[in-house]
C-alpha cells in the first residue's frame, strides 16, 4: 500500500483505519469494517466506489483508482 500511496498521494488521499482504534469506532461501523486488512474506495462524498480484502492485488487497485480518477 505505501507504494501505491507515493504513487497516487498527489490525486488520492489515503486514511488507515485500526480495528483496535476506538476513535475510529463510528468510520469502521459506516464502512462495514470488520477485518485487517481491508481496503476500500471511496468518492468525495463518502460513497463505497471498491472494497476488497487483502487478496486484491496491485494492478486491480491501480485500475479502480484509473477508473475513479477518470484516467
Amino acid at each position: 500500500m505505501h507504494g501505491l500511496e507515493r504513487e497516487y498521494g498527489d490525486r488520492i488521499t489515503f486514511v488507515r483505519v485500526n480495528i483496535h482504534d476506538r476513535s475510529t469506532y463510528d468510520l469502521q461501523v459506516q464502512l462495514g469494517f470488520n477485518a485487517t486488512p481491508e481496503f476500500f474506495l471511496l468518492d468525495e462524498e463518502g460513497n463505497i466506489r471498491g472494497h476488497w480484502d487483502e487478496t486484491v492485488s496491485v494492478a486491480e487497485l491501480k485500475q479502480a483508482f484509473a477508473n475513479a480518477l477518470g484516467e
